[in-house]
């Protein structure tokens, strides 16, 4: 059996700037690589049956990690080897196979000893394969896995974990990959797993099967400090360079979102799924009073709330140096302002200043919101209403039939990322204006992010049942996704409209 080292270095690197040279270890990977199949049982087979490794991304794990497949269905010397590339999606399942591929095609005795299709690579005179699965595939019975290679392991779920690792039980000396950057979802088994794989690294749980690999920056840790850098990524200054590292760090010192995507990618710290919006004080700093409309456009948004929430209507109006003026109405029923009142939520006040209407009985009044928004269009020139669509069709039937353009607005991840992130550009860069509204300001305040794999965001907040409210923020990013489709700005990104 040949020493796993020396198979990989007769492959060569399929992508990225080592692409098509040989494939050199690097230091962790040659630990990495010795201790997971040169430590052997008194019966010469391998110790470890588990390995966890979690590694921050552009540190070589995926090209690492195929090659390993590599060696199981090539030189590992087990009959019928069945190799499974597994992934949340199939695109995702598909990069590392992906680069097996490339390596064996690079490869001229590799090749002649196999065939490759799309999906698999299969040796016929030893019946082994290697193949690719996603978590969105059929049944994932029947397999009798001789090592599984699971790709961004927190996005995999418990079931397809279980199926797949149970069907190693018949193999000599089955080895189950687990590959990660850390994520948000501390109820995944990937998150159970990463706690167990800490605790056998720290002695406190002894199982001489498991080998925990784990490169990530402690959670005290400074996120801006290279130290930390170097700490949580070994090819630091290798495959990643010093100065993409600078760059990410400094959006994410004016972004929290941007901060929480950095920390958990580049630094493998798990963190929540939600966070705060805005930096301590950057609303405050937006407060200016606003500017006369003149003869601006103006774009509005409008997050028409169940009957006995909050309802907010946002207009914002660019202007020509880059800013824009932020001008929110907030209408509640009066019984629920004065429940809120007992909850410490002062909307007789905001009332009183003109920041807040309120409408008869325990429902909001749908026709006062639409004669109070057909005054405002009479008297500006609106250019259009992003209008989320939930309980908004007979509203937004009654606005269009008055001349209005109206244009349904998501409220998914798609269509909320790009404006979300824009607005709290605006904000840091203090290029907003938005006169001080208090009610708004308490909105901004309830605003968590929550982020998915993909690292898109949108608003939501903490839990359904708080008292504190989004529309007006929510509102305000729907008039900022159509200003910024339709004005010339440097955060013009016109591909969001999903209206």
């Amino acid at each position: 059996m040949a020493d796993i080292r020396d198979f990989i270095s007769c492959l060569k690197h399929s992508r990225g700037e080592f692409a098509g040279k040989s494939f050199e270890l690097f230091p962790w990977q040659q630990d990495y690589l010795d201790k997971l199949f040169n430590t052997k049982r008194e019966d010469d087979t391998r110790q470890y049956r588990t390995c966890f490794l979690a590694i921050p991304r552009k540190n070589g794990k995926t090209q690492l990690s195929a090659a390993c497949g590599l060696y199981g269905l090539f030189a590992d010397q087990e009959p019928g080897a069945e190799i499974i590339c597994v992934a949340g999606d199939t695109q995702q399942a598909s990069i590392m196979f992906d680069a097996a591929k490339q390596m064996v095609e690079g490869n001229p005795t590799l090749s002649s000893m196999c065939k490759i299709y799309r999906r698999s690579i299969t040796i016929p005179q030893t019946n082994s394969v290697m193949k690719v699965i996603s978590s969105t595939a059929g049944s994932k019975h029947g397999y009798n896995a001789s090592m599984i290679l699971f790709d961004e392991f927190h996005v995999i779920d418990r079931e397809l974990h279980d199926v797949l690792v149970t069907s190693t039980g018949a193999r000599r000396q089955p080895l189950t990959i687990l590959v990660t950057t850390a994520g948000f979802d501390r109820q995944s088994i990937c998150y159970q797993t990463w706690q167990y794989a800490e605790k056998v690294r720290d002695g406190v749980i002894k199982d001489d099967t498991f080998l925990p690999m784990i490169y990530a920056a402690p959670p005290e840790a400074d996120p801006f400090d290279e130290k930390t850098w170097k700490k949580s990524n070994p090819n630091f200054e290798v495959t990643i360079k010093k100065d993409y590292f600078e760059k990410m760090a400094n959006e994410a010192r004016n972004s929290a979102a941007k901060e929480l995507t950095f920390r958990r990618l580049h630094l493998n710290q798990w963190t929540q799924s939600e966070s705060k919006w805005l930096r301590h004080g950057s609303w405050d700093k937006c407060a200016s009073e606003l500017r006369p409309p003149g003869d601006r456009p103006t774009y509005c948004g409008l997050d028409l709330g169940s009957t006995f929430d909050t309802t907010a209507f946002a207009a914002v109006t660019p202007d020509s140096d880059g800013t824009f003026d932020l001008e929110v109405m907030f209408w509640i029923p009066e019984e629920n302002a004065d429940q809120r009142e007992k909850e410490k939520v002062p909307y007789s006040q905001w009332v009183k200043d003109g920041f807040v209407r309120l409408t008869e009985g325990d429902v909001c009044d749908y026709d006062a919101v639409r004669d109070w928004i057909l005054n405002f269009c009479a008297s500006r020139w609106v250019k259009g209403i992003c209008v989320d669509r939930w309980n908004a069709v007979h509203l937004m039937t009654q606005l269009t039939a008055e001349g209005i353009s109206v244009h349904p607005f998501g409220q998914g991840y798609g269509p909320m990322n790009a404006p979300t992130k824009l607005l709290e550009n605006l904000v840091s860069s203090q290029k907003i204006r938005h006169g001080g509204n208090p009610a708004l300001a308490w909105h901004a305040s309830n605003v968590q992010l929550k982020t998915n794999e993909e690292g898109l965001c949108k608003p939501y907040k903490k839990h359904s049942h708080d008292v504190g409210r989004i529309d007006g923020i929510v509102a305000s990013i729907m008039a900022i996704a159509l200003a910024s489709g339709e004005s010339n700005t440097d955060y013009t990104e016109p591909e969001i409209m999903v209206i």
